[in-house]
């Protein structure tokens, strides 16, 4: 005989899988995508707005702009993910600009370089339906069987744009310093709901006997970023170093919906003595999502005559918790008897009803590419790099006190290979796929095999002579 609180504690103890909290799932440009992000250094293309503008001073044949693709199947297998013996899949494809930018020279002053990128910095999104109905004696106070109804619905989409001007000077033959400004607009929506429900069937008695819990919301934010940096070319050796600093916000908005019911659980669920329901929908809030900067080195080093390898390490610092946005607003609940603040410190965990919090860690991040000729105009590309999570999520409690975005709980690698072909029309194609993975038993709360599989498929022409390093 199953007791209806251990059915709701194992369903409500769910597992996340949205990877909303990895810094290095995207690289920008189909060549540092295929190095592995390991571009810091300078690797003598437009990219290098993006990731060191000191570094532009050395782009010798710059062009005026570049268009990279990308295209992108994800496959997602969680087992055990909403309990024992219920398991999720998901597969998508998508598609989506990755890079536009160009750099500029000037005749009179050949020593300044400015250069522009906009660039598709974050795209993520997911979507899990789910039901499942059963009969069994999960009541023993009615004879008979009783239905369960179990639902899980979630979806989850993430874009975040780039924009930005860059501007390098050439203090030596080896030595140059840069300075970039990026604005980023984020565009998040959110929605997820889970329920139980037991519904006695003899009709001995008509109470149903539910646990639901929806959220949803969307924000948009605008911030911006600045990055100064510093590089170093000599012949077989280059260093370069970026500092993004923390970003300062702009302006954002956001509307957001709860409802939080407990029916008839009060000899269930010992933490709950009523039944609740708890009910709120507010917009314009004011937004404000924060990153808190990062410090980037890159080396790269000349192998032989026609290869090379570069190395990039990017150190993401961490803050503590904030809110993105927080409305004020006392929910409609019943029973009406509460206080602020015993909804507050007995309901919510301290929080308002409608606000969603985020916290960051520190995290640093390895990438490495390696490039060389291998014969006639073509070019090998290998890369490998880490995404390390730097929000795990810790919520797993059921009486979901607060708003919160469910996280992926594992961290993931990438490994790419790429080819490139320069023809004599000075028209130079790039063509690779990127594998990212998070490996087996990624999950702390699953007992199975979890995977989380993408492939990346990224094209690049480009009209110009070809970047030389």
């Amino acid at each position: 005989m199953k007791t209806l609180n251990i059915l709701f504690i194992t369903f409500l103890c769910s597992f996340g899988w949205s990877q909303d909290y990895h810094q290095w799932s995207e690289h920008f440009g189909a060549r540092a995508s295929l190095l592995g992000g390991a571009a810091t250094a300078g690797l003598g293309d437009n990219a290098t707005v993006y990731y060191n503008p000191a570094a532009m001073a050395y782009v010798e044949h710059p062009s005026t702009s570049i268009s990279v693709s990308a295209y992108r199947m994800r496959l997602l297998k969680l087992e055990n993910a909403l309990g024992e013996g219920f398991d999720l899949k998901e597969s998508s494809f998508s598609t989506m600009p990755n890079l536009i930018a160009g750099v500029l020279t000037f005749l009179k002053r050949p020593k300044l370089r400015v250069g522009y990128a906009v660039l598709t910095r974050r795209s993520f999104n997911s979507k899990f339906d789910f039901l499942d109905e059963t009969n069994d004696e999960f009541l023993p106070q009615f004879s008979g069987l009783e239905r369960r109804v179990y639902t899980y619905n979630l979806h989850h989409h993430l874009m975040e744009y780039s924009a930005g001007i860059g501007i390098s000077y050439q203090i030596s033959n080896g030595f140059s310093i840069g300075l970039s400004h990026f604005g980023n607009y984020r565009d998040v929506k959110y929605s997820r709901k889970y329920s139980v429900s037991i519904l006695p069937q003899d009709f001995s008695g008509l109470e149903v006997y539910e646990f639901s819990n929806e959220q949803s919301f969307s924000y948009y934010n605008v911030k911006g970023v600045f990055k100064p940096s510093l590089a170093l070319n000599v012949e077989n050796f280059k260093f370069g170093l970026a500092i993004t600093t923390p970003s300062f916000n702009m302006f954002g908005k956001a509307k957001a919906f709860r409802r939080i019911d407990y029916i008839n659980l009060k000899d269930i669920l010992p933490d709950i003595g009523y039944d609740i329901l708890l009910v709120d929908r507010v917009e314009d809030i004011k937004v404000r999502h924060r990153e808190f900067g990062s410090l980037a080195i890159g080396v790269s080093w000349k192998l032989g005559k026609e290869a090379w390898l570069h190395v990039t390490n990017e150190t993401f610092f961490g803050g503590k918790e904030y809110y993105i946005f927080n409305s004020d607003e006392k929910p409609s609940i019943y029973p009406d008897a509460f206080t602020d603040e015993q909804l507050k410190s007995e309901l919510l965990g301290g929080q308002n009803f409608l606000s969603l919090t985020e916290q960051t860690e520190a995290r640093t991040n390895i990438g490495v590419g390696f490039e060389g000729a291998i014969g006639g105009s073509w070019n090998l590309y290998l890369g490998a790099r880490t995404d390390f999570l730097y929000n795990e999520n810790n919520l797993d409690r059921y009486e979901a006190e607060v708003i919160n975005i469910e996280a992926s709980k594992w961290n993931l690698y990438h490994f790419s290979i790429g080819l490139v072909h320069m023809t004599k029309k000075n028209k130079r194609y790039t063509a690779g796929i990127e594998y990212g993975m998070a490996g087996l038993n990624v999950s702390k709360k699953s007992d199975g095999n979890s995977r989380s599989d993408s492939f990346k498929l990224l094209l690049e022409v480009e009209i110009g002579k070809p970047p030389r390093q």
